[in-house]
């Protein structure tokens, strides 16, 4: 049995959550508001938990997930960790405790995980600790780069200028090109096509 993705949308804002299952277990990515009972469904053997960022639809789950699957690890960038520790927005959010702290700065990190390596690019500008996680040949982008779009670089905690060198660094990654590129909303697309609109959203930053 070779890699599969199951994807369903969650929470108001339909963020996606994704479960790549791989013959060593199912690795965990963004389970939103709502997530938990659709992951545990899809995951009898799980590895990891990863978040792309810390914004509140990509882990309102988390915590319940690390209830139900006490040894699994729960990965995200160091930058982040305060946005799930915390209910920095007054949402209501249970906060959560990362296990595994990436700590890469604007560039990319290799973790092995089950067996499974997995790539975080820290991208910046969204979040302080926004990556994209390659598993595989597969690019999952959180709210970095979306379908024909970007991610928000005015939000708090959000900066414009790391999302302008963020993004440069994106234009230029020639080994990501070909690979799909799965956002944390709206449909999937290539990473080159993407590449490709880098100088036109440069301009509207």
């Amino acid at each position: 049995m070779g890699l599969e993705i199951l994807q369903q949308s969650f929470g108001v804002y339909q963020t996606h959550c994704y479960i790549v299952k791989l013959p060593q277990g199912q690795i965990i990515i963004d389970p939103g508001d709502g997530a938990h009972q659709w992951v545990i469904a899809h995951c009898p053997n799980p590895i990891a938990i990863l978040n792309t960022h810390g914004h509140f639809d990509h882990i309102w789950d988390n915590a319940k997930l690390q209830e139900h699957f006490e040894n699994t690890p729960l990965v995200c960038h160091t930058l982040d960790a305060f946005l799930l520790e915390s209910d920095v927005f007054d949402l209501g959010l249970t906060p959560s405790h990362p296990t595994m702290l990436v700590e890469s700065t604007q560039s990319s990190q290799i973790l092995t995980l089950g067996g499974v390596e997995v790539k975080f690019h820290h991208f910046p500008g969204h979040t302080p600790g926004c990556c994209m996680i390659e598993i595989e040949g597969y690019i999952f982008s959180g709210d970095f780069i979306f379908y024909r779009s970007i991610g928000r670089s005015d939000f708090a905690y959000s900066s414009p200028e790391d999302m302008r060198h963020s993004l440069l660094r994106f234009e230029s990654m020639c080994e990501v090109a070909a690979m799909p590129l799965y956002p944390g909303h709206g449909e999937r697309t290539i990473a080159r096509d993407e590449q490709a609109n880098v100088k036109f959203w440069l301009s509207r930053i």
